[in-house]
């Protein structure tokens, strides 16, 4: 998904450009990392019923508490970040969009919908909505298709739930978790295994957070907020954005695929 929500401080003290810095806050990279711990902590909880049911719960959600913080997930995103994808005038570009009065409805929106979303029961009424909606030909559904491909949002999403889920499982190997540990090529087909269920899940969750998170907007504002991703500058944004979230969900599965091994192990964490 794109990368929604409003800051109120600076992403980091870092060599990257104030341009760049700029546009981190414009976008809200402070809310989208406050927004990530929570879903990973809770996400971590509901794998500790499964992986671990007899364990003692206190101390891994004390673990996770420890590995899930906003330091730990703006210093990896910062450091993945290629800010060379984007030019001093094409950061200028896309700072302009989100601190004009479209941008900041376009952030606010993504943000409102991002932080709704993560409670199951909202996620489940939304795909319902856009399934709904769907079904009846409601042109905004066109709309939101023309934002989805431009920006590849499926395939982008697709990919880094596939290159997670490789990496815990790979953690999880070269931890201990299994009697014996798991090859590569072997981690990497059962994950490829998953990627038709992921990929369909992945385009019902895009359609119902982009009705929510657009909903603010007429579909005159949604076509100048799609002029944009599709332009140079948005695809240039779009494309940096997500190599550094990727990076993100990718380190973090793998840290946590190692602590689920020690923890059930007995190996002290």
């Amino acid at each position: 998904m794109a990368a929604p929500v409003h800051a109120q401080a600076p992403v980091a003290q870092t060599s990257l450009r104030a341009d760049t810095l700029a546009l981190f806050d414009a976008v809200g990279m402070e809310e989208s990392f406050a927004i990530m711990v929570d879903t990973g902590r809770r996400d971590a909880g509901a794998l500790a019923d499964s992986l671990f049911p007899r364990r003692d719960g206190q101390g891994w959600a004390q673990m996770v508490d420890r590995l899930y913080t906003p330091t730990a997930l703006r210093r990896t995103f910062v450091d993945a970040f290629p800010e060379d994808r984007m030019s001093v005038a094409r950061a200028r570009e896309i700072l302009d969009f989100f601190t004009s009065d479209i941008g900041q409805r376009v952030v606010e929106g993504e943000l409102t919908a991002w932080r709704a979303i993560t409670d199951p029961e909202v996620e489940a009424a939304a795909i319902a909505l856009y399934e709904q909606r769907q079904a009846d030909g409601d042109p905004r559904i066109d709309l939101l298709s023309r934002m989805i491909a431009s920006n590849d949002f499926v395939d982008l999403n697709v990919m880094a739930a596939l290159n997670s889920n490789y990496a815990f499982l790979l953690a999880m190997s070269d931890g201990g978790a299994y009697e014996r540990p798991i090859a590569q090529d072997t981690i990497l087909r059962r994950v490829w295994q998953e990627e038709p269920r992921i990929r369909e899940e992945a385009t019902r969750w895009l359609y119902a957070f982009q009705l929510m998170a657009y909903d603010n907007l007429t579909d005159a504002e949604l076509e100048a907020y799609i002029a944009f991703s599709e332009s140079g500058a948005g695809q240039a944004y779009n494309s940096a954005l997500f190599a550094g979230f990727d990076a993100v969900y990718t380190e973090m599965s793998g840290r946590l695929g190692i602590a689920a091994a020690q923890f059930m192990t007995g190996e002290p964490l």
